[in-house]
């Protein structure tokens, strides 16, 4: 009983203390999937992922940065299997032309350091938000913006956990709403090492789909060259050149256009209510003066027969 014991505390002990990470870019980051190793069941260091991250905040390329830290978080939460738990990540996901996913990293990212990091090579400002979109201020200007998310520790049963995960996707989407752009970087992690268990290689290597993080998104084939999603955003618009044209001539044309023209059938065409008020007003006189030269007649020839 107490070697069994013991053997239980050994393998907890010697088992490997790593949380999940996922990485996004809406624009692309060249070369951000060859820093991580092949295949994605890979576990990287701590070292070598923020590495990673720094690579991709060396351009400063997003006007925010969302560091979303989630205490407990595993890459069983991040499976293709529960993407249902995410519907709003996985629009951005899809949208991004980078993303990098880990099940396991050995260790816990300094998220204080990355923070610092972007906010002195981008010159961003920092915005700490904890439970509420509200925690950001709509935008005013045009700075980037570190946006670091601290959320209470996800629970361990359900299924109180899949309805914190929920959350959690809800929040990043009411903060990314925000944004005066679609130029953005989310991270997700945890600060809260988990115990992970020996598996086989075999079993890795023959459903990837069981410990990817998301898998179907990070594997998918059209993202086996890494390219620009998003092209429409970012092409140099070409200035449009007005030909040289005679500034004289084209007030000429100018007057030519203003001039109103009595038999203009156009003209009479879209004032067909002013024309047709103008000859019922014509004819009307023109029948009362009939009429009176009528009378006039009629009061003269009575003049004559008297005399």
């Amino acid at each position: 009983m107490r070697l069994d014991l013991l053997l239980i505390l050994t393998s907890v002990v010697t088992a490997l203390q790593a949380v999940p990470v996922l990485l996004a870019s809406h624009k692309l980051v060249p070369g951000l999937r060859d820093e991580c190793q092949r295949p994605n069941t890979k576990t990287l260091l701590v070292q070598d992922v923020t590495h990673m991250i720094k690579k991709l905040v060396t351009e400063c390329s997003s006007d925010v940065y969302l560091l979303v830290n989630a205490p407990g978080l595993t890459n069983a939460d991040m499976l293709s299997a529960k993407k249902d738990n995410w519907p709003q990540l996985h629009k951005y996901l899809y949208m991004s032309s980078s993303v990098v996913g880990l099940p396991w990293m050995e260790g816990m990212l300094d998220y204080d350091y990355l923070s610092q990091y972007i906010i002195k090579t981008c010159q961003a400002e920092a915005v700490l938000v904890h439970s509420s979109e509200e925690e950001v201020e709509h935008y005013i200007d045009t700075r980037k913006r570190v946006i670091r998310v601290e959320f209470d520790p996800v629970p361990s049963i359900q299924p109180a956990r899949d309805r914190v995960v929920h959350e959690i996707d809800d929040l990043i989407r009411k903060i990314l709403r925000k944004l005066p752009s679609p130029h953005y970087t989310i991270l997700i992690s945890s600060s809260t090492v988990l115990p992970v268990h020996p598996i086989p290689q075999e079993v890795l290597d023959n459903n990837p789909e069981l410990f990817e993080v998301f898998h179907h998104i990070i594997n998918d084939p059209s993202r086996e060259v890494e390219r620009e999603r998003n092209n429409y955003l970012y092409k140099d618009v070409e200035p449009i050149w007005k030909e040289y044209e005679d500034p004289l001539e084209n007030f000429m044309e100018r007057r030519r256009k203003d001039e109103v023209h009595f038999f203009d059938s156009n003209l009479w065409k879209k004032k067909n209510k002013v024309v047709v008020s103008l000859a019922s007003i014509v004819a009307v006189l023109v029948v009362f003066e009939i009429v009176s030269f009528v009378y006039w007649l009629k009061n003269r020839a009575e003049k004559y027969k008297l005399t």
